[in-house]
């Protein structure tokens, strides 16, 4: 019985090892595709690489800005999904959300899985507990970004403005909190909502930056690919398909061809590097100080 355990356990292990494999050779060529494309059609990116040669500081720093607040939003999210489970305190949370999407960049969200056991160890939280806060994280993603997408559609097609149906569900959300079985849930949904505009802002400073502007309503619709591009599992953080995704609804969503979407989230996906590196490494850092202090305790 032993021999079989252990013949089971190196073929699990070989089968994730060649799942990694595949999900960072799809990533990367995904992103390698991306970058081709955007070589080649040197006419269609020759303004984008001009207007960044002198980029806004102001429209950097909402880019910046923005990878951050998603951090922030997110963490805010899971400190309120997991408190019916557990204590954890909101800067640990927060350390603990930056950390896990550095790490996330690997392949298969190892941050995701870390989070899940750290929960487990530290917290004393049953990782299917931790599970749960994630699939209902996803479901509000999902259906937030339905509800958008079917607002954008509608108020085009009836072309009145689009801010009476962005605007409807906040009196509704927030006056939800007020109510002790729902306060959970409508505060986690109107931190999600809220991170959609976040996302939007980012793409309205990505696209200004390459000399693109998109106007309201391409931005938020940009987001809502961008979130569901960022859920799909096999490759991290939507490596590349992100990339993809904005790229091919670009044309759909706006007045500029695939290469300058590519361009744009190249431009989102730098920033987001630079920010996630440096929250990722403090949260880990944060983290293993203060397990070291629990332990000397």
């Amino acid at each position: 019985m032993d021999d079989a355990s252990d013949a089971a356990g190196a073929a699990r292990l070989v089968h994730r090892r060649w799942w990694r494999g595949i999900a960072v050779l799809v990533g990367l060529g995904l992103v390698a595709a991306a970058l081709i494309v955007v070589v080649r059609q040197h006419d269609a990116v020759t303004l984008a690489i001009a207007a960044m040669r002198r980029p806004a500081p102001g429209l950097v720093a909402l880019l910046l800005a923005g990878v951050a607040g998603n951090v922030l939003l997110t963490g805010l999210l899971f400190s309120l999904l997991i408190s019916r489970y557990g204590r954890v305190g909101v800067l640990e949370m927060q350390a603990l959300i930056a950390s896990a999407t550095l790490i996330n960049f690997l392949p298969l969200r190892p941050g995701l899985f870390g989070r899940i056991a750290y929960h487990k160890a530290v917290n004393r939280i049953l990782a299917v507990h931790s599970a749960k806060t994630i699939i209902q994280a996803a479901i509000l993603s999902v259906s937030i970004v339905v509800y958008l997408g079917l607002v954008i559609a509608i108020s085009g097609a009836l072309h009145v403005s689009l801010v009476y149906g962005v605007v409807a569900p906040l009196p509704v959300l927030a006056a939800g909190t007020a109510i002790p079985r729902l306060r959970i849930w409508m505060a986690a949904a109107l931190l999600r909502y809220l991170e959609v505009f976040v996302w939007a802002m980012r793409y309205y400073a990505a696209f200004a930056l390459i000399g693109a502007p998109v106007d309201a309503t391409g931005a938020l619709a940009f987001a809502c690919v961008s979130m569901i591009a960022t859920m799909v599992p096999l490759v991290s953080n939507g490596l590349g398909l992100r990339e993809w995704a904005i790229g091919l609804t670009a044309p759909f969503l706006t007045e500029y061809v695939l290469e300058l979407g590519i361009t744009a989230e190249l431009v989102n996906r730098a920033a987001e590097l630079v920010v996630i590196a440096v929250l990722g490494l403090a949260g880990i850092a944060w983290l293993a100080r203060r397990r070291r202090g629990q332990g000397a305790a």
